[in-house]
């Protein structure tokens, strides 16, 4: 697995192509949405039918995946608000065209409302 300090910071700052930011707070704590994130099974729950390779992750907070579907490259940030919350932040790179960006700024609207929803989920 790559450097995932190496890797997001080429993906930050050398992807070619268009991007999209997305970002949600979410009332869980940081492991949580991180296992969320990095289990495959719990992922399913929330992010049915996308097909993901996990490049780097370094535990709590950050991120580095393929969209196997595409080849375009997912940026996952989590950061603490307080003890029980969770900014996740994700940069969608290496879009083809502008129609790519706006379909996937709907789609991450939707997908970390589902995120949102399963982790604050009544237990």
């Amino acid at each position: 697995m790559p450097s995932l300090s190496g890797s997001m910071k080429r993906l930050s700052s050398r992807a070619p192509g268009f991007a999209v930011r997305a970002g949600k707070t979410i009332a869980a704590p940081v492991p949580a949405v991180f296992a969320a994130w990095t289990n495959p099974r719990r992922r399913s729950r929330w992010l049915a039918g996308v097909n993901l390779t996990i490049r780097a992750a370094k535990a709590p907070g950050a991120l580095l995946l393929t969209c196997d579907d595409d080849g375009t490259e997912i940026e996952v940030r989590l950061t603490p608000r307080g003890r029980s919350q969770c900014a996740v932040v994700v940069h969608h790179t290496r879009l083809a065209n502008a129609q790519m960006v706006a379909d996937r700024r709907h789609c991450w609207k939707e997908m970390l409302r589902g995120l949102q929803q399963y982790l604050e989920r009544p237990a």
